[in-house]
């Protein structure tokens, strides 16, 4: 079993000589600086051409000379529970993917695999400087031992987590009215039975309840599905505990052309809005991040902004499911906050914030020639501080500021990546693969110490993963077996949805409807 190699003892530490990404400094040259941590937190940071930090005695010191310090990234929309299904899957329309990936289909899952899965993302995540991941999880079954097996997990790894517990009680899929006629037994391959609303929210209480306060490095959020999978007192009894707790909510919305076309089909109470209907049911707050947002509507991006709620891009998902490209150039000119997230390990295949905020950037480039798209700078304060309102930590994460969490990550500048050192902005993002990261702290702990995590024996847990993948690979195998006779009616409705006119395209190449 995975055990701990090395537990950075809470105490005093001194990050010495490293390039920090400081609020407000050149974010080509970023300045010199140490930085002085106090057991979970950061206590101060040198200022150029001013006196030596005063270093209490018996201070750790890590030398960072040739290192560029940033804040640990923040990925704001993640899914854990298909973690060992990266790689899987390619050409695949939204619908069919989810055929074979959601959780519903896999049913109850052994306690090694929720461990492995559980252990794995948060290794990659940790391995590419990822400190802080939302994880938003459809627990099956919806029991305590399942939410305690994967806490547990993540405790022991050392990332810091903002768990939400995804709910949903309308179980039509959005592509529904566009699938052919189908056998009752084709149909029931994709279609489920409707959920309690009153169930979902007890539970959910009942865990905020049982676990308060959470062990350190884990928070609360809250995760209606969707609002078009959700009903009207599923989703008031959401933005109830939002409010009574102080919790963030995060939600999928309009991350597919379907869900457009149910909006328009069956909100027109709402203006034919899932934006609109969200206001209404009091969803649509500062503490709401919208997940996704590819099909949103000009109108409905000023509501959001107007509302001071934000979006989490996930451009590597977003592309591979064949939904399309966000507008990204609209949500800033509108001045709407944003968030980056790596989404599934089964639709983007790796837990990575460098490809994310690469194609933040040139996506934003390829919907618009001129000047005045997504920057570098913009990209990174869309992986730190933005991540961090979305997930509901912010002036606790995302920032090299006294007073915040020690959740850093070290940048090896001697990679050749790095050589020579033009823009530590434009580099970090254009440049950096994840192969020169370094050093990662999380709550002022060393949690990766020269590319090798220290928390768990990676050795140890290949051969526990090796042993769970004998029964995902057979129990894979099934279920693409079973799953086989609903993928043509899946691409059909795939092709009828495509011929509809929604007036609004985000396909790159493609005309507009």
């Amino acid at each position: 079993m995975p055990g701990t190699l090395e537990a950075h003892a809470h105490g005093t530490m001194l990050i010495r000589g490293a390039r920090a990404w400081v609020p407000g400094c050149d974010p080509h040259r970023p300045p010199v600086r140490d930085v002085l941590i106090r057991e979970d937190r950061i206590v101060a940071v040198s200022e150029p051409g001013g006196p030596p930090l005063e270093v209490p005695i018996g201070t750790e010191e890590l030398e960072a000379s040739g290192r560029l310090l940033i804040p640990g990234l923040v990925s704001a929309h993640y899914h854990s529970y298909d973690t060992l299904l990266k790689g899987r899957f390619e050409d695949m329309p939204f619908d069919v993917w989810a055929l074979h990936s959601q959780p519903a289909y896999w049913g109850r899952r052994s306690r090694a695999e929720l461990r492995a899965r559980s252990l794995l993302g948060a290794m990659e995540c940790l391995r590419n400087g990822i400190t802080t991941i939302q994880d938003m999880n459809s627990l099956v079954p919806q029991d305590e031992e399942t939410l305690d097996i994967i806490l547990s997990a993540y405790a022991e790894v050392g990332i810091r987590v903002v768990f939400s517990i995804a709910v949903r009680d309308v179980p039509d899929l959005d592509i529904a009215p566009f699938l052919p006629e189908m056998t009752p037994e084709v149909a029931a391959l994709v279609t489920g039975k409707p959920g309690d609303p009153a169930a979902d929210l007890a539970f959910v209480a009942a865990q905020i309840a049982r676990l308060s306060p959470l062990p350190p490095r884990l928070h609360w959020a809250l995760s209606p599905s969707g609002p078009q999978r959700s009903s009207r007192r599923l989703l008031e009894g959401i933005a109830e505990l939002s409010e009574l707790h102080g919790l963030p909510v995060l939600t999928h919305v309009y991350e597919t052309r379907a869900q457009l076309a149910k909006a328009r089909r069956e909100y027109g109470a709402d203006g034919g809005s899932l934006v609109r209907h969200m206001a209404a049911v009091g969803l649509l707050t500062p503490r709401t991040t919208l997940a996704h947002a590819i099909y949103i509507t000009p109108e409905e991006i000023e509501l959001v902004a107007r509302a001071g709620a934000g979006v989490v891009h996930n451009p590597l998902a977003n592309l591979k499911l064949k939904n399309g490209v966000a507008p990204l150039a609209d949500f800033k000119r509108h001045g709407v906050r944003l968030a980056l997230g790596c989404d599934n390990n089964s639709c983007s295949d790796c837990q990575n914030l460098f490809q994310a905020m690469k194609m933040f950037c040139l996506l934003s480039a390829g919907g618009d020639a001129n000047p005045g798209g997504a920057l570098a700078c913009d990209a990174v304060e869309a992986a730190t501080t933005g991540g961090a309102r979305a997930v509901g930590l912010e002036g606790q994460v995302g920032a090299i500021v006294p007073g915040m969490k020690a959740d850093l990550t070290l940048l090896n500048l001697d990679d050749l990546a790095w050589q020579p050192l033009g823009s530590a902005a434009r580099q970090m993002v254009f440049s950096e693969t994840g192969r020169g990261v370094d050093t990662v702290l999380v709550d002022g702990r060393i949690v990766l110490r020269g590319g090798r995590l220290t928390m768990v024996d990676e050795a140890a847990f290949r051969m526990e993963l090796a042993e769970v993948m004998q029964q995902v690979e057979a129990d894979y195998a099934a279920l693409v077996a079973t799953q086989a006779p609903a993928i043509a009616p899946l691409l059909e409705a795939t092709a009828r949805l495509s011929r509809q006119d929604l007036g609004l395209n985000r396909l790159i190449g493609r005309a507009a409807d």
